[in-house]
């Protein structure tokens, strides 16, 4: 019988990067390794107040923050993401 993992995979500009997600500290582990790549290559700029204040926090590593953050932007270039279902042969 094969085994389903859930999988997060970001869609950029050099290619895809997968993170495995099969349990809430590997998806907050790779929102938290997502986000930081995303935020050094400067996709976070916004005169938003509010958005600037989760950025913030999201800096500073709330996970909430994070994956609001990511949530909102996912459809942006360079930030696309989604989670697909693996299978793996046991």
């Amino acid at each position: 019988m094969n085994k389903h993992v859930d999988i997060l995979i970001y869609h950029g500009k050099h290619g895809d990067q997968f993170w495995l997600v099969d349990t809430p500290a590997r998806m907050n582990a790779a929102m938290r390794s997502l986000f930081k790549q995303l935020d050094d290559m400067r996709c976070y700029k916004s005169e938003n107040t509010r958005f600037n204040e989760m950025l913030a926090l999201a800096r500073n590593g709330g996970v909430c923050c994070i994956k609001a953050i990511l949530e909102s932007r996912c459809g942006y270039e360079y930030e696309s993401w989604d989670i697909e279902a693996a299978e793996i042969a046991e």
